[in-house]
């Protein structure tokens, strides 16, 4: 099952099915994006966490158990696609800024939703590959467009040609992570980034994240009123203000997101 909790201003959520490694199903991904409509709808939440259900695993991969149904023929490999498609957009597209917080195994999907994320922190526990070339599957476009931007052509070919798995060291060194700590101290670490991107202001959270999407989108010139709309939100809004009050008042600033 797919956990989908509000605490305090994050929203958190969760692959829950810890049996499997936390395998993601079809109820999973499609649980994802209304989930994250319903946090990006919440003005109290300023940003998602994704983690796995206990230590062992952040997601080991989609749901083998489900291939032969999801896979059977084109029609459903394209239906399958096309709902992968749509979770990615729905983490990438959102204003809010994403965490994914991994212990142990995150293989193929699992990787596919850690790389939608803006933020990965793992612990040493931590192992990532995508198996696409060992069992003949089709890795789809999104995903390869993200493991390219993350870690550069180079390591996305290494990575899809041999399948191989890469620890938490290895993950750091090419990228993939922006930081390994001992797994005792992963959530205390994750918990200190969560606060902080609570506590920054969400506008300009928000104008960064659409300017970066903007430009590492797979199709099509950046959106320039796009971006100079997110910009305006900003120089208009009174977090602008209360950040340049507090910086004069030798404070810390409080913003609320308007």
């Amino acid at each position: 099952m797919l956990g989908v909790e509000k605490r305090g201003t994050v929203g958190w959520i969760v692959f829950n099915q810890p049996a499997k490694r936390n395998a993601i199903n079809g109820a999973m991904w499609r649980g994802i994006p209304p989930a994250m409509a319903q946090f990006d709808a919440d003005p109290e939440v300023r940003c998602v966490a994704f983690r796995g259900a206990g230590t062992e695993a952040f997601a080991a991969g989609a749901d083998i158990s489900e291939f032969e149904k999801v896979r059977a023929d084109r029609a459903a490999v394209a239906e399958y696609d096309g709902l992968l498609d749509k979770v990615l957009h729905a983490i990438q597209d959102s204003r809010k800024p994403s965490v994914a917080m991994i212990y142990g195994y995150c293989m193929g999907g699992g990787l596919e939703i850690a790389l939608a994320c803006d933020l990965r922190y793992c612990g040493e526990s931590a192992q990532f590959g995508i198996p696409a070339a060992k069992l003949g599957l089709a890795y789809n476009i999104e995903g390869h467009k993200r493991l390219i931007e993350t870690v550069g052509h180079a390591r996305a070919r290494e990575m899809m040609y041999l399948g191989r798995r890469y620890g938490a060291s290895e993950a750091l060194a090419m990228g993939l992570v922006n930081a390994v700590v001992e797994d005792a101290a992963l959530e205390a670490h994750v918990s200190g980034i969560v606060k902080t991107l609570c506590e920054n202001a969400p506008l300009s959270i928000a104008n960064s994240k659409t300017i970066i999407e903007q430009f590492v989108k797979s199709s099509g010139s950046p959106d320039a009123p796009l971006m100079e709309a997110a910009m305006a939100r900003c120089a208009k809004s009174a977090d602008y203000h209360e950040g340049r009050k507090a910086f004069m008042d030798k404070r810390k600033p409080r913003f609320t997101g308007k």
